[in-house]
């Protein structure tokens, strides 16, 4: 079975060719403190990257290590810097990437003429036809107004198509955080409609407009005084659980690991457990386990 990486020991490996280039015979001990992690986990990325190089994966394409006696050396790496000629089945992959950023950004983005242009000149030095028109469901003004207010923290009007009861209301939101879930962009707020935290999907927002006014979200009124403490299990999304729950040891999270956090409220906890759809359940305590179990079922009956 391949294994399959990490997405923080994958940024990892990215930074470790570099690094072990410049630094010859570092010890490994050197390299955990460097890289925050443990010596055992920089011993799993040189074995990954040993068999890490160019096609044809033979040992005058790969990246040649030495690390038996307890110090890295690393060899032949240089050779990954050296451009190469893509077939034409991969630019037509790059321009069909390209093409679908393209389509989720504004026409008036710096970056959309950078692709426009990139996108050229692949067309004209291969025979790979650029498409004319990539569709995505998300409107690009949309997109970058709920980033921008994602950084500025400025609430934004919206217009929203609700499915359950198949109809468009004007609301006021403050985004908070972008995530997908299921191939399905997801904007985290607070509604001031609802007066509580509420999850909106990108696709069923046909307008959105920054009121240019920042507001200061509430508390929850029952938010207790001292910290209490959540266990939490793991499934997915490690790096948005994370910096969600302030966890130390982030670099070494795995699926299906139980970790434990100090939240501020219990209404707190359950609503930000809720907003991650399934990516982690609540162990202990009890108690806001089935709150959360509930809050669930209340918003799953809405769709009955």
């Amino acid at each position: 079975m391949v294994k399959k990486l990490a997405d923080n020991q994958v940024s990892r490996l990215l930074d470790l060719v570099p690094y072990l280039t410049l630094n010859q015979g570092v010890a490994l001990e050197k390299i955990a403190s460097d890289f925050n992690t443990t010596k055992s986990a920089v011993l799993d990325d040189l074995n990954t990257l040993w068999m890490c190089g160019l096609p044809g994966y033979t040992p005058l394409e790969l990246i040649d290590l030495s690390f038996e006696t307890g110090y890295v050396s690393i060899r032949n790496a240089d050779v990954l810097s050296s451009p190469r000629k893509l077939s034409d089945s991969e630019t037509a992959a790059l321009i069909l990437g390209l093409s679908i950023i393209r389509g989720s950004l504004p026409s008036s983005s710096e970056h959309a003429l950078l692709i426009d242009d990139l996108v050229q000149k692949l067309s004209v030095k291969t025979r790979v036809v650029a498409p004319k028109n990539i569709s995505v469901n998300v409107l690009p003004e949309v997109r970058e107004v709920i980033f921008s207010s994602v950084k500025t923290g400025e609430s934004v009007k919206i217009s929203y198509h609700s499915i359950s009861r198949d109809e468009v209301s004007s609301r006021n939101i403050t985004p908070l955080r972008v995530f997908n879930e299921g191939n399905t962009e997801h904007v985290y707020s607070f509604c001031e409609s609802s007066k509580d935290f509420r999850v909106f999907r990108l696709d069923r927002i046909s307008q959105a407009e920054s009121t240019g006014t920042k507001r200061v979200l509430p508390l929850p009124e029952s938010a207790p005084e001292t910290n209490e403490e959540l266990r939490l299990k793991v499934h997915s999304n490690l790096r948005e659980i994370s910096e969600t729950f302030n966890l130390k040891d982030h670099m070494e999270l795995k699926p299906e690991d139980e970790v434990v956090s100090n939240v501020f409220s219990t209404e707190w906890a359950i609503r930000t457990i809720c907003s991650l759809l399934g990516t982690a359940e609540v162990l202990e305590p009890l108690d806001i386990r089935e709150l959360v179990l509930s809050r669930a079922q209340k918003a799953l009956n809405q769709y009955g």
